[in-house]
């Protein structure tokens, strides 16, 4: 492998949604997509960057006193941060005592990273769980991911990989080759429309997404479909999605993840509050409408929440 370090912006233990059973998921930074709808939006960085919490700040000034570029200014009890001069440093959120200010993402290692998730393989064991990488889009740090599937592999774990499909097509024989479990996501169907809420086209996703199943069969990718209320929740959508799944004849089963607008703070944390937009809540008997189209079409349905 080319390089046995990466960029991470958590670890979570203890996760039930991010594959089967008690799992570890890791979180890798940076992606090639920007959905409006995104959850994770200090994701799509790849680098580690400054997050500020205005709600933990005591205005003590520690930060604006310990920034190196004068980026950073005290006003009206809030930190303001000129995105021009900062360099994601590090050295406001050394100096805050409050953790107001925070370093999102670190370099580590895949052996660190294997330590802490075979830590809990008698969990896995018991559940038939294992460790889950995603991010962002893994597959963006593609040498550092394939050394820490490798190094959690020889562990024991079972590794699943929760992409949205977004990847070069070399990329594709090593993935199958290493990844027990692939979580893909389906979001929009039409490629224009895909791209407008996306930033990218869908044709190299779909296919990817046909390629796998065709190479290593359909019991090793699982499609996950993020219902997004006025984008893709609609009945004209999904039953593109229908289609798209009978065409290359994947029988399922399918995971429905209802949006939640939770993810508000992120944005407001990251600097980017006026770019965050609220496609509000699905209803459940919308839920249940979509859920009911996929069984209807002959699919097993499972509703992550």
């Amino acid at each position: 492998m080319k390089s046995t370090t990466g960029i991470i912006f958590d670890i979570q233990t203890y996760a039930l949604y991010d594959g089967p059973g008690i799992r570890t998921t890791v979180f890798l930074k940076g992606c090639p997509l920007r959905c409006a709808w995104c959850h994770n939006p200090e994701s799509w960085n790849p680098k580690p960057q400054i997050a500020y919490t205005a709600s933990r700040c005591a205005a003590c000034s520690a930060c604006v006193a310990a920034c190196p570029n004068d980026a950073l200014e005290m006003i009206e009890d809030a930190v303001r941060r000129d995105f021009a001069e900062c360099e994601n440093c590090g050295a406001c959120a050394s100096a805050c005592p409050n953790e107001a200010m925070e370093m999102i993402g670190h370099e580590t290692t895949t052996q660190a990273v294997a330590e802490k998730a075979l830590a809990d393989m008698p969990f896995y064991e018991a559940s038939g769980g294992g460790v889950t990488f995603t991010g962002g889009e893994p597959t963006a740090q593609f040498d550092f991911l394939l050394a820490a599937i490798k190094a959690v592999k020889e562990g024991g774990a079972h590794v699943a990989l929760e992409t949205c499909g977004l990847f070069a097509k070399d990329k594709l024989a090593a993935l199958i080759e290493a990844v027990d479990l692939f979580l893909m996501d389906i979001k929009i169907i039409d490629d224009e429309r895909h791209k407008e809420l996306t930033g990218a086209g869908n044709e190299l996703i779909l296919s990817n997404f046909s390629e796998i199943v065709k190479r290593a069969g359909h019991e090793k990718v699982l499609p996950r479909i993020p219902l997004i209320p006025s984008v893709n929740a609609g009945a004209e959508e999904i039953g593109r999605i229908v289609d798209f799944l009978k065409s290359i004849s994947h029988p399922g089963p399918v995971h429905l993840m209802p949006y939640n607008p939770l993810a508000k703070n992120k944005w407001e944390k990251l600097g980017r509050g006026g770019d965050y937009r609220d496609f509000g809540r699905l209803e459940d008997r919308d839920l249940s409408r979509v859920a009911g189209q996929f069984e209807s079409a002959g699919f097993k349905v499972v509703i992550n929440k």
